[in-house]
């Protein structure tokens, strides 16, 4: 497989209608739900796509975290470009970058997501090594400080609301999809955090499953606001926006 293929991958689209909110403008949650499909894409590309990888090796990625520098949301029918490279490895995490631009060039949104390599019905992570045999593999390592911020989210918090997860939340792996914690951590934001927030991270913890209640607590700590849900007695995931 060429370099170039595996080095970046870039679409062009127009935002779709339904993906826009009430400011007529993508919404977060639908903007990872447009990376998740941009790297889906790449990897089908690189003859590594979900099925592909779950049915001939039974592996698949999950999403580990994700954080998204905010400077412009694109709106409803603007022309965008979303351009992906994997980024390289740090530890066990897989580095990946999504770029968002408009027309003129101008960078909208500036996305990194590491995700880790699992076995599809254990969901046991596995070693990177295991990419080789679909003809790449990230040689780069990934520096301490370029890497994902790590932070935890202390109990107590004030409880923000409950959320309940349905069916129409669920991915193919039968768990809340990623994208939708977007939404849910757009919706718990308050409001002025929301129209100010230039970085927001999330951290995926545990899966959730349908029928489950998210609990949302969150407050604003230093120069930022924490959230996290929690489920059954365990956190679920834990965010933080940046004004």
């Amino acid at each position: 497989m060429s370099p170039e293929i595996i080095n970046e991958y870039s679409r062009s689209l127009n935002v779709p209608v339904y993906d826009v909110g009430p400011t007529n403008t993508l919404k977060f949650g639908s903007a990872l739900r447009l990376v998740q499909e941009t790297s889906e894409q790449h990897l089908n590309v690189m003859h590594a796509g979900y099925e592909t990888m779950k049915k001939t090796a039974g592996l698949v990625f999950f999403i580990i975290s994700t954080r998204v520098h905010i400077f412009h949301f694109p709106g409803n029918g603007e022309p965008i470009t979303i351009k992906t490279h994997p980024r390289g490895r740090g530890g066990a995490q897989l580095y990946r970058d999504f770029k968002f631009y408009d027309a003129k060039g101008d960078l909208l949104l500036d996305v990194m997501q590491t995700t880790v390599l699992a076995d599809a019905v254990t969901h046991k992570v596995q070693r990177p090594q295991a990419l080789k045999q679909f003809g790449f593999y990230p040689e780069d390592i990934v520096e301490p400080e370029n890497r994902m911020e790590r932070f935890s989210v202390p109990d107590g918090l004030p409880l923000l609301g409950v959320r309940r997860v349905f069916y129409s939340d669920l991915d193919a792996n039968g768990h809340m999809n990623n994208s939708v914690y977007g939404d849910i951590v757009w919706d718990f934001l308050p409001p002025d955090v929301r129209r100010k927030a230039h970085t927001i991270q999330i951290n995926y913890l545990r899966e959730v499953n349908e029928g489950k209640d998210l609990e949302i607590s969150g407050e604003k700590i230093g120069g930022k606001f924490f959230l996290r849900g929690d489920c059954d007695g365990s956190v679920r995931f834990t965010a933080s926006a940046k004004s």
